[in-house]
């Protein structure tokens, strides 16, 4: 149907068509009333109503307001010349058209190759008999076009490129080309896909222009589009493409090309009546070019000389695509990109919770799987007495304030999970979710969606989809980390992650030792001290810094850490997030000796703070205050403290090398001693796990033993349509991050903006690893570390989004008020 409008030398969607057809049509309408006063057979009578029986009713889809035109002018011809009952009905999308067919509500099925391919699967083998098609339906060609300055000499080098084309459902404009480009092994760095007037299958050819336009813009370095909508475009047939910089700056790429396939055919079931397949079949092909009462229908049905007869094999490369991009399945989930684009998001905590939200209020179909019975990832259960380390209001959801706890409280982790189950319910996110539901592979398809082995109740099934985002989280007890110690069988106690110490009665009266020095290390001493434990002993293998709730005893901790002043006093240390202003590299070169000295005294008041200017536990002296953060950020009371001055808990530094049937051996700067215990609780974090993934697309992730490093910390550059929210950013306040986080990748996907290149990403990327490395400490997560530079992190992708990054109400507050969530409210709905 694409081509109805191609031989009238019509325009889709220009107003100058709509105003010729409408006269034409004024004219048209003349002689049919003509035409019908001098007929006594006409099939219409007024008040009469016709008997489904006794009619042929067609479907079409009605992509453009010709379609009605056209199909007026041959239900004149079929009732008055051909003396055929036929009338027809329109519809909006071709899944709907499809579906009248099969339900029988509709006769023949006026099909483009993706319905007609359809049809056949769903109604089986011998089901479906094709009655004819169009001259111009036949070998129907895709082209392959590049910007000049792109360097693609060849369809080979689109590899690592970035890729526009038609809506994801138009078998010319997506679907056959990028099976062809998988079929070579050529996988573009991104697909963007112009997803206009979906459900119409390509025929508007919107889609089409869009990625024209987009190759102009230089928002892509390739497109694939047909050939007819590439040669409008250079003779000038098309608005909104300049011809003349269309002609200069690109160009057909040489070198093999798409397969050609067939486009539209009459389909009808083969259980039909008769007669109404046979006249209807006899009534097309009795038209005639030469007839002028015939010309001007068939010319806009873009006929070139006569209908002809339905033919199968053009249709193969459309049946291979969709087959092998899983768009073909039971009835009720074909062609999934032709509605609406799906999205699995796996993991069910705060980040996999608001990619959901942020995915659907751009209007894709998501599902998220989580594998737990509930939501709330670490927050659904954790270890005892576990709670956030920051006050309330920086562990919010930017859209959606937790109203239950005060302002500057610190909510424990049960009361968390509460307000996380409220987010569910106020935002009706339910009836996307599936619980119990374990995502056991994830392999990227030729066309670069998604195929998805998933798990629930212990069986198992496939779902395709054509995004994914992994929000599986920070912290996992799926993934708990326990390091090996030589002997751990001869230990009589027992030996557990702070994350299975869940109860009092597993530390009453037993000794103790806590392995770690992180928040969930600290957390689990002090609760195990509270739970009636005989004696206590948290053992480091060296000092940290601790960063005090209220500095100085008087300022929260945020009014230096999350302000602008603060970021920028610590940008002046360390130097700026890649990719920010060109004054804050300024305030570095020149600022670094002065906040070097400040953040000195900063070591000296933190330590006189929690007590521990000097000894083993002290980092004082030792490391540089905002280093030791990136690599243990922690915000802690004074409880440890005042623990270890009473004499209630014993802190050491050592590494315990082995295990005995008493306790374990640990190594210290005096030599090896024992440490008796009944029980071992390891706090020494988790460890990601890629391995849903296959060898080929862990192998583009490119892990590294310092973490993954991604593009704004969501996107690997080398593998497309995949996210990471929350998984790989470690912020101060990373319920808000993530918020933001999942507000960007939302519009990235929904072409609200564009991407770089792949090399353009991959250059970031590289920038990005190689400024971490520099001063950052060597830990297994430094590839997600942005924390004290969350502000400026924030601007960045609310700048990509085209969102104002200064959300205070004046300069004051902007530079002197911390950053909190309540600041980035409305980014997701924006």
């Amino acid at each position: 149907m694409l081509r109805s409008l191609v031989g009238s030398e019509m325009c889709i969607r220009d107003r100058s068509t709509s105003a010729m057809i409408s006269a034409a049509k004024i004219c048209r309408a003349v002689r049919l009333a003509q035409s019908l006063r001098a007929s006594s057979s006409g099939a219409w009578r007024h008040t009469r109503t016709p008997a489904r029986q006794d009619q042929v009713l067609m479907g079409c889809v009605s992509y453009d307001p010709a379609v009605s035109d056209i199909w007026e002018m041959m239900r004149a011809y079929m009732n008055h010349e051909a003396s055929v009952p036929f009338d027809f009905v329109l519809f909006t999308n071709y899944e709907a058209q499809v579906g009248a067919l099969l339900d029988g509500w509709i006769d023949v099925a006026w099909n483009g190759p993706v319905a007609h391919v359809m049809t056949q699967h769903l109604a089986g083998d011998g089901a479906t008999v094709s009655l004819g098609m169009r001259d111009c339906d036949r070998d129907f060609k895709t082209v392959v076009i590049a910007r000049n300055d792109s360097g693609i000499s060849s369809p080979q080098e689109l590899n690592g490129k970035v890729v526009a084309t038609g809506a994801s459902d138009s078998p010319q404009g997506h679907i056959v080309p990028l099976q062809w480009l998988a079929d070579m092994k050529v996988q573009p760095s991104r697909i963007v896909p112009f997803d206009v007037d979906l459900g119409k299958h390509g025929d508007t050819a919107v889609g089409e222009i869009l990625a024209l336009r987009a190759l102009l813009s230089g928002d892509a370095q390739a497109a694939l589009v047909s050939d007819m909508m590439w040669q409008r475009g250079i003779n000038g047939s098309l608005e909104g493409v300049d011809p003349a910089r269309l002609s200069a700056s690109v160009s057909e790429v040489p070198g093999d090309a798409p397969p050609v396939f067939d486009h539209c055919q009459f389909d009808a079931l083969a259980s039909a009546p008769a007669w109404k397949l046979d006249r209807f079949a006899e009534a097309i092909f009795k038209m005639d070019m030469n007839n002028p009462a015939h010309t001007e229908v068939m010319k806009l049905e873009g006929i070139a000389d006569s209908w002809m007869p339905s033919r199968e094999e053009g249709y193969e490369p459309v049946r291979r695509a969709l087959a092998a991009q899983g768009r073909l399945g039971a009835r009720g989930y074909c062609t999934s990109s032709a509605a609406v684009p799906r999205v699995a998001v796996i993991g069910g905590g705060v980040s996999g919770l608001q990619a959901l939200r942020a995915l659907q209020a751009k209007g894709f179909d998501v599902t998220l799987y989580e594998a737990a019975r509930d939501v709330g990832g670490v927050w659904r259960d954790n270890y005892k007495g576990f709670g956030v380390q920051v006050p309330k209001q920086l562990f919010e959801f930017p859209d959606f304030p937790n109203t239950k706890q005060q302002h500057g409280e610190y909510p424990s982790g049960p009361q968390i999970h509460e307000y996380i189950c409220d987010y569910v319910a106020h935002f009706g996110l339910s009836p996307a979710i599936k619980t119990a539901t374990e995502v056991e592979k994830a392999k990227q398809t030729s066309a670069g969606g998604w195929e998805f082995c998933v798990k629930t109740n212990g069986k198992r099934s496939t779902q395709s989809f054509d995004y994914c985002v992994v929000a599986t989280g920070m912290y996992s007890n799926e993934n708990a980390f326990v390091p090996e110690v030589p002997c751990s069988d001869k230990f009589e106690g027992q030996i557990i992650h702070s994350g299975q110490f869940k109860d009092a009665d597993q530390v009453a009266d037993q000794k103790v030792l806590v392995v770690g020095n992180g928040k969930s290390a600290v957390d689990c001493a002090l609760e195990a001290k509270a739970s009636g434990a005989a004696h206590v002993t948290l053992l480091s293998r060296h000092a940290h810094w601790p960063t005090p709730r209220l500095i100085a005893g008087l300022i929260p901790f945020q009014y230096v850490f999350l302000s602008r002043l603060g970021q920028s006093l610590v940008v002046g240390h360390k130097g700026p997030l890649p990719g920010t202003s060109s004054l804050m590299s300024a305030w570095h070169s020149v600022g670094w000796p002065v906040m070097a000295g400040a953040f000195k005294a900063v070591e000296a008041l933190f330590a006189a703070q929690f007590g521990n200017m000097s000894g083993p536990t002290s980092p004082f002296g030792k490391v540089d205050i905002v280093e030791d953060f990136y690599g243990w950020a922690q915000v802690l009371d004074y409880q440890l403290r005042d623990h270890v001055k009473n004499g209630e808990i014993d802190w050491s530094m050592g590494e315990v090398h082995s295990f005995t049937p008493g306790g374990v051996v640990v190594g210290t700067e005096q030599g090896d001693a024992q440490i008796d215990a009944d029980v071992v609780v390891f706090g020494t974090g988790f460890q990601k796990d890629y391995s849903i993934f296959d060898d080929e697309t862990r192998g583009a992730l490119d892990l590294q033993d310092d973490g993954l490093y991604l593009y704004r910390h969501t996107v690997p550059p080398k593998v497309s349509n995949l996210g990471f929210v929350g998984s790989e950013l470690a912020c101060i306040s990373n319920i808000s991050a993530y918020g933001v986080q999942a507000a960007w990748l939302a519009k990235l996907w929904a072409n609200e903006f564009a991407a770089p290149s792949v090399e353009g990403m991959q250059a970031s990327v590289e920038e990005t690893k190689a400024w971490k490395r520099s001063w950052m400490p060597e830990t297994g997560g430094r590839a997600s570390l942005v924390l004290l530079h969350q502000t400026h992190f924030h601007d960045s992708l609310l700048k990509d989004m085209g969102l104002p990054h200064r959300r205070k109400s004046n300069p004051l507050s902007e530079l002197f008020m911390p950053y909190q969530a309540g600041d980035y409210d409305n980014v997701i709905a924006k």
